[in-house]
């Protein structure tokens, strides 16, 4: 996402001693939301920002649902079985999102919105030689695309990132399988690793985590604008997303920063009195890595001085 990415890679596994050097795994707190009926591709395609009306089973994808100012209601993972579509995302904006997506149901469609909350697990596989375990496990690692899940073992897996020393791997997992294929994890050899880490761990990478509220935020100033189809017709914010870009007003950007401790979430003013945004803070080894939405002119090869009611806190982008 972000164009320092794999510098960032591999400055961390040169540096830090949290990258597994096999691999590790976590369970990420996920809401599950299904949709169904006849009619439910045609409705998801009025609502998100990106078009589903084409997509294939298995198909992964991400997508938004936007309020009319264009500013982001919900972020969320697709896992498409035909059918019956699961969208997984922050597990706090279930509600949220179910009744979003059941106020815009026409009275003459056939569209079911159902809760799985807890019905799927949701897990990172990553580290330094995670294709090593999931070889023995049965998977075909060469076959795997960040756009399309593959059936194993009764569940779904898909690839995040891959870097000559350094890959993340997705599965989805019933409640039904999870024990069988966690144990079957760790009996070779991938540990339990640390939430905060592993979500940190994909911000560096330049990925943001559906499990991080990005609610009331431009699509574009996440630097995720390639979750925003201005071509597949209308749905709730559309039309500010088009002036946006037709008129060169995206002034924001988002980047990722190191401290030593903590930052507070939310609006806050560096020394040189420059807006900035934290949407995410979480430990990493001896860091805090920052998730900083920031105006686009920022050097982000100089510290940013951030003052705080715990003092003054020094950034530096990674």
């Amino acid at each position: 996402m972000w164009l320092r990415s794999i510098i960032r890679l591999n400055w961390f596994i040169g540096d830090c001693a949290m990258i597994p050097p096999l691999a590790d795994f976590v369970e990420i707190p996920t809401g599950v939301t299904l949709i169904s009926g006849k009619d439910a591709r045609n409705h998801l395609n009025r609502m998100l920002t990106v078009d589903v009306s084409n997509d294939g089973f298995l198909t992964r994808k991400e997508s938004f649902i936007c309020d009319l100012n264009g500013r982001i209601t919900t972020y969320q993972l697709h896992a498409d079985l035909g059918e019956q579509i699961l969208l997984f995302h922050n597990d706090s904006m279930s509600e949220n999102l179910r009744k979003k997506l059941t106020s815009g149901i026409p009275w003459n469609e056939n569209i079911e919105i159902s809760s799985g909350d807890g019905a799927v697990h949701r897990i990172l596989i990553y580290g330094k030689r995670p294709e090593k375990i999931l070889i023995e496990l049965g998977v075909e690692t060469e076959e795997l695309h960040t756009d399309h899940w593959t059936e194993v073992m009764d569940s779904m897996i898909s690839v995040i990132k891959i870097e000559e020393e350094f890959s993340i791997y997705e599965m989805l997992v019933s409640t039904r399988n999870y024990s069988e294929i966690i144990d079957l994890l760790q009996t070779n050899g991938v540990e339990i690793g640390e939430l905060n880490s592993a979500i940190a761990m994909l911000s560096i990478a330049g990925i943001i985590d559906h499990s991080i509220d990005v609610s009331g935020h431009i699509p574009f100033n996440l630097g995720l604008d390639r979750l925003v189809d201005l071509k597949k017709g209308c749905y709730p914010g559309q039309e500010i997303h088009a002036r946006m870009e037709s008129r060169d007003g995206i002034k924001k950007s988002t980047s990722t920063f190191k401290t030593n401790m903590q930052m507070p979430l939310g609006k806050s003013k560096s020394t040189n009195k420059e807006q900035l945004d934290i949407i995410s803070s979480l430990q990493f080894g001896e860091f805090w890595i920052n998730l900083l939405i920031h105006p686009k002119g920022i050097s982000l090869s100089s510290e940013i001085l951030v003052n705080t009611p715990e003092g003054e806190i020094t950034l530096t982008c990674v």
